[in-house]
């Protein structure tokens, strides 16, 4: 795990001016951790912004918009 330097870049591209709503955690195997402010719900994305989910014990990749959509879902965003 890593915790510096903090990479914004990824979730920059994706959803711009929104990335005030989260907060950088962690990064792990070239994975960055970002966590939704109000949800509390993490959004794992890559250097290329391709977007991970947990499937069991693993990490897997998943589409991009529907996993934002579970992130922020439960705050009604």
């Amino acid at each position: 795990m890593e915790l510096e330097p903090v990479n914004w870049k990824p979730l920059e591209r994706l959803i711009g001016y929104r990335c005030g709503e989260f907060m950088w955690m962690w990064r792990e195997n070239g994975l960055e951790h970002y966590k939704h402010i109000d949800s509390r719900r993490y959004l794992i994305l890559d250097a290329e912004g391709a977007c991970y989910g947990r499937q069991g014990d693993q990490l897997v990749r998943v589409d991009f918009r529907e996993e934002f959509r579970r992130v922020t879902e439960a705050i009604g965003v």
